[in-house]
Formats: structure tokens, C-alpha cells, sequence
């Protein structure tokens, strides 16, 4: 199936990128392929700085039109503007500063699900400028973490070393986080 992306998306030309943008949204409003391996894809067909930008974009927009499409449905559906839980009532209530600053420490987590993220956020009053402004900031650093890895694995011979180090340091930190769980 990669394959096939990076084929389909080398040889539509100047509709390769536009094709691209529209692909990782639609991934990410769908929440089915991790993100870091359409950031491979498109590091490897357009270089780091533009595939990681290509990537960083279609998550962001892409996450932002999925809080958007569950806040509706949710709201259609029970014609209520979120539910009557109390950590809902909670979060409603926390001051409009501490909302965003959950949602951008909640993006730079590098292990909790996008989908979550959302599903969370669309279930509260927080703003929308607010959640998509803290979205774009807090995948910046995972986003130019894919993008490294990425990188690396491509010049596996030339960045091995390097490649090798950051995996370690990734698990590592992984490991931390769940030994405090």
C-alpha cells in the first residue's frame, strides 16, 4: 500500500502535493494510518523541510475539521453542547488560557492518541481558534520528530548512528512514562 501512495503521488505532477494535503487530512479526520508514516512517505518524496511541512499541515487541518464534524454530529445528535459529565463540567469551567494549555500539553504527549485529542476537545465549549492554535503548536515537535526518524531510516547508511540513538532515547522515554502509570 505505501508503495502504491508513493507511486500514485510521484507520477500526478503538479497535483501531487494538492493530492497529498488532501489525503493526510482525510487520513486524520479518519484517524486509520499513524501519522508517521505519511510523514515518511512524503519526507521521502519531497525532502524533510516541505514533506514534514506537507505532513505537519495535513494533521493540523485535518484534526481541526474533525473536532469540528464531532462537535456537530455531537451536538445534532443530542441537541445538547456537551455532555454532563463531570470532568466535561469541569474543563467547561476552567478558564479559557487553561483549556488551551491542556490541549497544546495533551498534543505534545507523544502517546496519546490524535483521535482522542479530538473526540475530548469536541465534547467541550473550548474554542475552536483556541483548540486548532494549540494543535498547531503542540505537532510541531512530534511532527519534526517523524520527520527525523524518517530521514534517518531513508539514509539509514549515512544516519544510522543517529537514527539508532533517537529510537533509544524514544524508547526510553517511553518506557519511563509507562513505568509511572
Amino acid at each position: 500500500m505505501i508503495q502504491d501512495l508513493i507511486q500514485w503521488l510521484s507520477s500526478s505532477g503538479g497535483w501531487g502535493i494538492p493530492a497529498a494535503l488532501l489525503f493526510s487530512i482525510l487520513l486524520n479526520i479518519l484517524g486509520v494510518v499513524p501519522g508517521a508514516v505519511v510523514t515518511g512517505v512524503f519526507v521521502l518524496l519531497w525532502g524533510p523541510l516541505a514533506g514534514g511541512s506537507l505532513a505537519w499541515l495535513g494533521e493540523v487541518l485535518g484534526s481541526g475539521i474533525a473536532f469540528l464534524l464531532l462537535r456537530r454530529g455531537y451536538r445534532a445528535g443530542t441537541g445538547k453542547e456537551s455532555p454532563d459529565w463531570r470532568w466535561v463540567r469541569s474543563l467547561n469551567n476552567w478558564p479559557r488560557n487553561r483549556q488551551f494549555l491542556s490541549v497544546l500539553t495533551a498534543r505534545l504527549l507523544p502517546f496519546v492518541p490524535a483521535g482522542a485529542i479530538n473526540i475530548l476537545g469536541a465534547l467541550t465549549r473550548l474554542r475552536f481558534g483556541d483548540y486548532l492554535l494549540a494543535t498547531a503548536l503542540g505537532k510541531l515537535p512530534s511532527t519534526a520528530l517523524e520527520v527525523l526518524i524518517a530521514h534517518d531510516l531513508i539514509h539509514i547508511r549515512e544516519k544510522g548512528l543517529r537514527l539508532g540513538l533517537v529510537l533509544g532515547a524514544v524508547i526510553l522515554v517511553w518506557w519511563i512514562w509507562k513505568k509511572r502509570e
